[in-house]
C-alpha cells in the first residue's frame, strides 16, 4: 500500500514536472503587423518580411525628392547605402520630409540629420544599443519637432527572426503616424 502512494506521488510529482516544463517556451512568439496596407521606398535591397500588405518599392538616392517619395508611407535605407545617405546633401531631405526614414543597422539618426557629421563605424549597430533609427518632423503647436525612434533587437541577437521582428514594430510605428 505505501509503495503504491509512493509510486503515485512519484507519477504526479513526474507529469506536474513534464508539463511545467513543456510550458516553458524558450522561443518568444513575435506579433507580426496586421495593419493597412502599406507602400515603403528602400534604398538598397528591399527586405525579406512576412507581411503581405507591405509593398517594397526599390528606389536610388536621385529619385528620393520629396515629390517623388510623397506617394509613400516611409522610406527605409539599408546597411550598404548608409555612407551615401549621410552626405550632407540629404539632411535637408530627411528633416523636411513628410514620411518618416529609417536607417537600418545604424545606431542614431544624427550622422544624416546634421551636415557636418558623417556616418563611419562609430554609428554601426553594436550589441546594447539601437539596430534601426527613425526619423521625422512633426509640426507640434507653434513649432516644428524632430520626432525619432529606436529600434533595438531581441536579445540584442542578430538573426532573420529578430530582424523581422524589428521590420514589423517599424510598420506599427509608421501606422501609428496615421500615414
Amino acid at each position: 500500500m505505501k509503495r503504491s502512494k509512493g509510486m503515485r506521488c512519484f507519477i504526479f510529482i513526474f507529469i506536474f514536472l513534464l508539463l511545467a516544463l513543456t510550458a516553458c517556451n524558450p522561443k518568444p512568439e513575435f506579433k507580426l503587423y496586421e495593419g493597412k496596407p502599406m507602400r515603403i521606398a528602400v534604398v538598397g535591397e528591399p527586405p525579406e518580411v512576412e507581411e503581405e500588405q507591405i509593398k517594397f518599392d526599390q528606389v536610388s538616392f536621385d529619385e528620393l525628392t520629396s515629390e517623388s517619395i510623397s506617394s509613400y508611407n516611409a522610406v527605409i535605407i539599408t546597411e550598404e547605402k548608409l555612407v551615401e545617405a549621410s552626405e550632407s546633401q540629404y539632411a535637408d531631405l530627411y528633416l523636411q520630409s513628410t514620411i518618416p526614414f529609417f536607417f537600418i543597422s545604424a545606431n542614431s539618426h544624427i550622422p544624416f540629420t546634421v551636415k557636418d557629421v558623417e556616418y563611419d563605424s562609430g554609428w554601426e549597430w553594436t550589441s546594447g544599443k539601437s539596430y534601426a533609427v527613425g526619423v521625422l518632423t512633426i509640426q507640434e503647436e507653434d513649432e516644428e519637432v524632430v520626432k525619432s525612434w529606436g529600434f533595438g533587437l531581441y536579445n540584442n541577437e542578430n538573426n532573420d527572426e529578430h530582424i523581422k521582428a524589428l521590420y514589423a514594430r517599424i510598420f506599427m510605428t509608421i501606422e501609428e503616424l496615421h500615414l
